[in-house]
């Protein structure tokens, strides 16, 4: 379980840099960098816990996630202040801490022997929901609410290791090929600026709330 701690604390720095970096953008001061950078990280897996029951919290059972929330919130909070960060910074940074919060919620919930589907939702929401929180506190319009290749790097991530554990349940290297997987996916939709179709309508709709064909 090594690997998947150290995925995990890895994954609660670089999350709580982003909110961190997300609230510098928004010219919070230290209190609001610090709870930004605090629900980004650990929100996704609060919510993981809740779903399933779990009791302690993950970061009141394990306090060192708090601290390293508060630490990398802290880190990011001095180096905004000296250094100019560039959106796509925040952006990256984003993408790491969803490829490891997918990880560990997925094998989370695969401990708890739950069904495929239960499993990759739990993934899912581990990976996505801080960002949600953090992104909704700063004002902002969601990542996952855009067409950005986002919730889908998540359910890739979450898929493969689902799969990987019905073959070598337990092996480290599930969580490292499914953390490649949603960084790499995530990565190429930041490079590349890919994204999914939108929706189109031939309905137009007028204040009225009556459709009108084009």
């Amino acid at each position: 379980m090594t690997v998947l701690y150290a995925i995990e604390l890895f994954g609660v720095a670089v999350f709580a840099m982003a909110g961190a970096l997300e609230a510098a953008r928004n010219r919070l001061d230290l209190f609001g960098v610090l709870v930004l950078a605090f629900v980004s990280a650990l929100g996704g897996g609060t919510l993981r816990d809740l779903l399933l029951n779990v009791s302690p919290l993950a970061w009141i059972g394990d306090v060192n996630l708090a601290y390293t929330a508060f630490g990398g919130g802290l880190l990011m909070f001095f180096l905004a202040r000296y250094f100019a960060v560039p959106f796509k910074v925040l952006l990256y940074a984003d993408a790491i801490g969803l490829a490891a919060f997918t990880v560990s919620g997925t094998q989370a919930a695969l401990a708890l022997e739950l069904p495929g589907l239960i499993v990759v939702m739990m993934g899912m929401a581990s990976g996505i929901f801080g960002g949600i929180l953090r992104d909704i506190m700063a004002n902002e319009v969601p990542l996952i609410f855009r067409r950005d290749i986002y919730a889908t790097a998540s359910f890739c991530g979450a898929v493969l290791v689902w799969l990987g554990h019905q073959v070598w349940p337990g092996s480290p290297w599930i969580w490292v090929a499914g953390f490649a997987l949603v960084l790499a996916v995530r990565a190429a939709a930041i490079h590349w600026r890919l994204s999914l179709p939108g929706f189109l309508s031939t309905v137009a709709y007028r204040k009225d709330n009556h459709p009108r064909d084009l």
